[in-house]
């Protein structure tokens, strides 16, 4: 089931751009949980700190090194089909914060982050299953169709 962008960014608690500098499949009774990751905030667009180090998970997929624009909640608020058991399961390996609607909160940034000066050159891989802001400029990118990163923040921050 596809969800719109603009309603994630409701939904998430804090949005930014951040680098994967750590990460850890983690099990509890087991069983898998997910993962435990450590990133470095490279670019705050909603209640974030700017270098700040945070903890979140829980999505196994994220690449050591790469900037991912994120969309963060509460893990306890992470709607899964087996919640109950998982939760309760695997609270005590996974840290508060969690990626929202699953995988889809997690977009692969492309450019230089390491240069804040370069940001209008960033641009957002998408997942399946989010709808893009109507008239979001994209561009080609090794083939691919991806959005420029500050076009696609000023329309996704937009009220409706």
């Amino acid at each position: 089931m596809a969800i719109p962008l603009r309603e994630l960014y409701v939904e998430a608690k804090s949005v930014a751009v951040v680098e994967v500098v750590e990460g850890r499949t983690v099990s509890a009774k087991g069983k898998p949980c997910g993962a435990r990751y450590k990133g470095r905030v490279v670019h705050s667009v909603k209640n974030a700190a700017p270098r700040a180090v945070i903890e979140f998970g829980y999505v196994p997929s994220l690449k050591i090194g790469t900037p991912y624009l994120l969309l963060l909640g509460d893990y306890i608020d992470v709607p899964l089909e087996a919640a109950p058991e998982f939760h309760a399961r695997c609270k005590s390996v996974l840290p508060s914060t969690a990626v929202i609607a699953h995988w889809r909160g997690a977009m692969e940034i492309v450019g230089d982050t390491g240069e804040p000066g370069k940001r209008e050159t960033w641009t957002v891989r998408p997942p399946t299953h989010v709808v893009f802001p109507l008239g979001a400029r994209t561009t080609a990118v090794h083939g691919e169709k991806q959005f420029w990163f500050n076009d696609l923040v000023k329309r996704m921050a937009e009220e409706p």
